[in-house]
């Protein structure tokens, strides 16, 4: 039995004659006279007789023909939903976010243009989101890093500086800027451990034998913010995550790189998937003008640091040891 003879048996039952099922089907009567011939002779059953110019099928034809046409139904549909998912009208996307605030724009433009996809998404640190991505737990993931990774498909979606900001209350807010030196032992307020804003700027500053004194670990950026605000330490935050405050200064560190870079990183396998290539074209058609309109909004709140990604020194960085 093949789908062929399938789809014949349920043409002829619709058109009653071979000629109407042959037209509906797009093939000469021989041929469907051929496979329904082999149908009932493969397994020695009559399905159909003739009655003079009509067909009159018996009780297993007719069972068979409306078992023949549940299947064609749910081929059908199998079909449609691989158009379907094809062409984006439908299916789902889980994707890791390490600085929501960052891609939340991103994420808007993709669902407008997609409203089909559902799109699932988990917030976590970078170095975990990495590990959900690679255990397939993850389609994508936003993550903060250096240098791409790779294991994974890096594509950059913003380069990034770490800036300092204090409360308004704060001696270093009547400041244009500070040395990287007097970090030491001041009062810090920080992100857990596992942020890797954190970890490239104790990197950083490790590398000068300059270490801040952490008075208060948060969970949340949200948390650390009203910390900082309350006068409890000074706070750390990539450029673009910063959202202008009236309780906060910006203020520029001199003498340190503090270059940082997103990334959105899939797996190799996972590359030409058609929503994965689609959220990859959507991340390329905004970050020019995403960096254009952030970077004017960071300008207002921090100076430009001394030295950007770009920078050989950053070019030829090692990995992050987490």
């Amino acid at each position: 039995m093949n789908l062929n003879q399938l789809k014949a048996l349920d043409a002829l039952e619709q058109t009653g004659s071979f000629s109407g099922a042959a037209d509906r089907l797009g093939l000469t009567q021989p041929a469907v006279s051929i496979q329904l011939r082999k149908l009932q002779e493969q397994h020695g059953v009559k399905l159909f007789w003739r009655c003079g110019r009509h067909l009159e099928f018996s009780t297993l034809g007719k069972e068979l023909v409306l078992k023949a046409r549940k299947i064609l139904g749910l081929i059908d549909d199998f079909e449609e939903s691989l158009t379907s998912a094809g062409e984006l009208r439908n299916g789902r996307l889980t994707i890791g976010l390490s600085c929501h605030y960052l891609v939340m724009e991103l994420l808007a433009v993709f669902m407008e243009r997609y409203p089909g996809i559902q799109v699932k998404a988990k917030i976590g640190d970078s170095v975990n989101l990495v590990e959900d991505v690679i255990a397939c737990r993850l389609d994508l993931a936003e993550i903060t890093g250096v240098v791409p990774d790779d294991r994974l498909v890096n594509l950059t979606y913003s380069d990034q500086s770490i800036v300092l900001f204090v409360s308004t209350d704060h001696p270093w807010a009547r400041r244009p800027s500070i040395e990287v030196a007097e970090l030491k032992g001041r009062q810090m307020v920080a992100r857990h451990a596992g942020s890797m804003t954190r970890q490239i700027f104790n990197q950083r500053l490790n590398r000068r034998d300059i270490h801040p004194q952490v008075v208060m670990e948060l969970d949340s950026w949200e948390a650390m913010k009203e910390a900082v605000a309350a006068g409890i330490g000074f706070g750390i935050a990539l450029e673009d995550e910063y959202v202008h405050d009236p309780r906060l200064t910006g203020v520029r560190i001199t003498g340190l790189d503090l270059s940082a870079r997103q990334f959105v990183v899939c797996l190799p396998e996972y590359e030409h998937l058609r929503p994965i290539q689609a959220f990859f074209d959507v991340v390329r058609e905004i970050k020019s003008d995403r960096s254009r309109r952030f970077s004017k909004t960071a300008a207002n709140a921090f100076p430009q640091p001394v030295e950007r990604l770009s920078s050989p020194a950053c070019r030829t960085a090692g990995p992050l040891t987490p």
